[in-house]
């Protein structure tokens, strides 16, 4: 298994640098050879999937748990504690409204600046990949990318369809934030936004979304 570990240590080293700013190297390293150890272990040849796209979940879904983790031992305890205040605030106002409240509203509610909550918000979001949804179950895995790469999957074709429906600087930003991995504030640079900006402008385009695949 080593050997073979070793033709695929090439799409380790390109995940790992992608994220080494965030953490340490070699610390993401040995988490993406976690994950590849991990998907040599569990991949099943007879499923139509290829070896180097299931290995790629793995491999990137460990070196983010990485970086999560690094992130959460470095949060001070004062933004810790707003970020909790801001998680109850979220929770109890989409309770009482019947739909996810606004940025504007959770300041409003908690007596703060809408930018205040906004970089809370940032500072303790771990990065996120929707690869993590399909880690804990394989036959999802499988089934996922083989349908993602045959182009049967509805809810990835209606997805693409309303993507594409988007105004060219609103995919811009979708393609920033969540095809490359951009943070707000990196996106806000690329655009010439503010982070402000991206965020209101984010969970617009998020809504609209979710309204044309629903």
């Amino acid at each position: 298994m080593q050997e073979e570990a070793l033709k695929y240590i090439g799409i380790v080293k390109s995940i790992t640098s992608k994220y080494s700013f965030r953490s340490d190297y070699d610390d993401l390293f040995q988490a993406g050879m976690l994950g590849l150890q991990t998907a040599l272990q569990k991949y099943d040849s007879s499923k139509e999937t290829n070896f180097t796209d299931y290995a790629y979940l793995w491999i990137k879904g460990e070196v983010l748990k990485a970086v999560n983790n690094n992130y959460q031992v470095h949060i001070p305890s004062d933004i810790y504690k707003l970020s909790k205040d801001i998680k109850d605030a979220r929770e109890y106002l989409s309770q009482n409204l019947g739909r996810e409240p606004t940025t504007l509203e959770i300041a409003y509610f908690l007596g703060i600046s809408e930018e205040k909550v906004i970089s809370i918000m940032n500072a303790v979001t771990t990065p996120y990949s929707l690869d993590n949804s399909y880690l804990d179950d394989d036959y999802n895995l499988y089934n996922k990318i083989a349908l993602i790469e045959k182009g049967y999957d509805v809810g990835v074709l209606d997805l693409k369809e309303a993507i594409m429906g988007l105004e060219e600087s609103e995919r811009a930003l979708i393609t920033s934030r969540y095809y490359q991995d951009m943070t707000q504030q990196e996106t806000a640079d690329i655009l010439g936004l503010s982070q402000v900006q991206v965020s209101r402008k984010e969970n617009k385009i998020l809504e609209k979304l979710k309204s044309k695949v629903a």
